[in-house]
This record gives structure tokens, sequence and C-alpha cells, in this order.
């Protein structure tokens, strides 16, 4: 004769609400963070400087973002990070490294290089191929700033929450 479970009652405690944090934390799956506590999510990679890299760059981003709870920061988040992990294999040296940070105001990428040369924005003729993407860049965010290391430059940007 097959064995009969009675049905189980949920625990009062586990049923609790528990309070709302700035980061939206309780909303996104798996395990809560120390740093979502806070009010953050973050990802941090570092790659040698190949042109495929670009590619895994944008895939580390839609991927964080989806597991973040946030997936419809994607599309511009990707674009964004294309663009600046582009640049610093065209126009920096040695590893590139991208940090990306979720607050529940904003979403800062950070691609890093060891190049001394600065990023400046360009007009671009219709018929160029290259030189719209920190125009790209500045369309899509609320601001962008370059900060110099003793070894190279970080290049940040903020795509706002809404």
């Amino acid at each position: 004769m097959p064995e009969t479970r009675a049905a189980r009652q949920p625990d009062a405690r586990q049923s609790e609400q528990h309070s709302t944090s700035p980061s939206g934390a309780e909303r996104r799956p798996g395990r809560a963070l120390a740093a979502a506590e806070h009010g953050a999510w973050s990802a941090t990679a570092t790659f040698p400087p190949r042109p495929g890299n670009v590619g895994r760059s944008r895939r580390l981003t839609r991927t964080a973002l989806a597991a973040w709870g946030s997936p419809e920061l994607a599309d511009s988040a990707e674009l964004l990070v294309s663009e600046l992990v582009t640049n610093a294999l065209r126009y920096g040296q040695g590893a590139i490294s991208i940090t990306l940070a979720l607050t529940d105001t904003a979403l800062q990428i950070s691609v890093a290089d060891f190049g001394r040369g600065l990023p400046q924005a360009r007009e671009a003729a219709p018929e160029d191929s290259h030189g719209r993407g920190l125009a790209i860049v500045s369309a899509l965010c609320s601001r962008w700033t370059v900060t110099t290391r003793l070894s190279g430059k970080t290049v940040n940007c903020w795509l706002e929450v809404e």
C-alpha cells in the first residue's frame, strides 16, 4: 500500500515578507550576495587583447544582467561594452578588464587597458567605417569619463536604470 504524506504547512517565518532593498535583490534569482544587500551587483573579467573577446564581453554582459534580474538593460549595455572594448583593442595596449556594477539607479560599465592614449570623440563622415563609438556611448549614457592610472586608463559610463 502506498505511503501517504501529510501536507506540509508552510513555516510562518518563510512566508514573512522581507523589506525591499534598494538593489531589488529580493526579485533576482539565485543566492543573495552581500553586495546586493548594499544595493550593488558586480562582475569583472580580464582577458587578452584579441578580437574574439569583444563577443565574450557582450555575452558576459547579457549573462550578468539576466542573472541580476535586469535583462531589459542588455541590448544597450551590450552595445556600450562592444564599443568600449573595441576601442581598448584598437587604441589601447595589453590585457583588457571589464567591470559591470549594477545599482538601483544605474549600470556602471568600466573598461580598462594599459594604453596611454585617451579616447577622443570625433565626427565621422557618412562614408567612414569607424569613428562613431564614443558618439554612441554619449547617446546611450547619462555620462562617461576617463580615469588615467599609472599604467593605463579606465573608461567608465553609466546607463540609467528606468
